[in-house]
């Protein structure tokens, strides 16, 4: 087979891109999952999407197999998988609410790999393939992550749930310390890491944002921070939907080492501060 040489060339141009991105896009896309209402009534049935990407509230579709599992946790604990289409989207679902009570949207990502190193020629390159697929080809790895994410949101269906059914039980995951939906403009939201249900101690990194703070790629409103005591603390300046994300970094355990060398996981948390109305209501349509 020829290739024409403009497309081998804007082939070359790609890759050259790619290999010279700023840094918040070389970062894996990172996963929210939304509601499209944060406080509906009994019988009401509304969607749920993702935010998959840099850009807040909605950024790149995502495929099929990327998502390991969605899944609905009702007021009554039970649990409801979501059949998810093939094909690439912004795989949004729609969600019966049926009980009155919190209820829990919950996404896991499939487990994901990026390498970026220099093959025996001398030439930069990257994989989202493990260490393993590329060692042949490679004189040395400058970065190779494992990575896996956890995400979740709540929405009231008529009244919350009582007690606020904060720790769910997932790898890693954000916990309001109180109900979210009480949270007000102008307090302070506390959430605390969990790691298979139970409270996590070690170090980690969190920032946050809101819809409309910023329309840049990651140009976050609360800017990267470190912890080591599983406790974030966000000032809520804002009425709005807000986006919270802590991760930690660790070396691959020694049984890993042929497959990466860092471990990344992730947990997210998407919730929403209504405000009051601000004009009064149009009658008609």
């Amino acid at each position: 087979m020829t290739i024409r040489k403009p497309l081998l060339a804007a082939a070359l141009l790609a890759v050259a891109c790619i290999l010279c991105l700023p840094p918040h896009v070389a970062k894996a896309h990172s996963l929210f999952i939304q509601a499209s209402r944060y406080h509906v009534s009994k019988g009401k049935v509304s969607p749920l999407f993702f935010c998959y990407g840099h850009h807040f509230p909605v950024d790149d579709a995502l495929r099929k197999e990327k998502l390991h599992n969605v899944q609905i946790q009702r007021p009554d604990k039970s649990i409801v998988p979501v059949a998810l289409r093939e094909g690439k989207s912004l795989h949004s679902y729609m969600v019966d609410y049926e009980q009155p009570g919190t209820y829990v949207l919950t996404a896991e990502t499939s487990p994901g790999y990026f390498t970026r190193w220099t093959d025996k020629k001398g030439r930069k390159r990257h994989s989202i393939k493990p260490l393993s697929a590329i060692a042949d080809k490679a004189s040395s790895v400058e970065t190779s992550i494992f990575s896996k994410q956890w995400t979740k949101t709540y929405v009231v269906c008529d009244k919350p749930s009582e007690p606020f059914p904060g720790v769910i039980g997932m790898p890693l995951e954000l916990v309001p310390v109180k109900d979210p939906s009480t949270y007000k403009k102008g307090g302070v939201a506390e959430f605390k890491v969990y790691r298979y249900g139970k409270p996590y101690r070690g170090e980690g990194f969190w920032d946050a944002t809101y819809n409309g703070y910023s329309t840049q790629a990651e140009d976050m409103y609360f800017q990267r921070a470190k912890i080591d005591d599983g406790l974030i603390k966000l000032p809520l300046d804002t009425t709005g939907r807000w986006f919270v994300r802590f991760f930690i970094k660790t070396p691959a355990p020694k049984n890993k080492h042929k497959e990466y060398l860092t471990s990344k996981l992730t947990a997210t948390l998407v919730f929403e501060i209504p405000n009051a109305r601000k004009k009064p209501k149009v009658e008609g349509h």
